[in-house]
C-alpha cells in the first residue's frame, strides 16, 4: 500500500492500484497517516495522497526506521 502512494493517487487510484475496495483504501490511508507516513489533501471533491519524509525513508530502505539489519 505504502509503495502505491508514490505517485500521490487519490484514493480511488490507490484502491485500484493494490486491487481493494475504496472503503479498504482509505481505512489504509488513515493508518499510514497516523503512523506519519504519508499525508492527505483534500481540494474539493478530490482526494491525494502524498508519502512524507519519514514513508519515503521507509520506502528506500525497505525496513523501519531504527532498525538495524541483521
Amino acid at each position: 500500500m505504502l509503495g502505491a502512494v508514490v505517485d500521490a493517487p487519490s484514493t480511488s487510484q490507490l484502491a485500484e492500484a493494490v486491487g481493494v475496495s475504496v472503503a479498504s483504501a482509505s481505512q489504509h490511508a488513515a493508518i499510514l497517516r497516523a503512523a506519519g507516513l504519508i499525508t492527505t489533501d483534500r481540494a474539493g471533491p478530490a482526494v491525494r495522497h502524498a508519502l512524507t519524509p519519514l514513508g519515503e525513508h521507509l520506502l528506500r530502505e525497505g525496513r523501519p526506521v531504527g532498525v538495524s539489519p541483521r
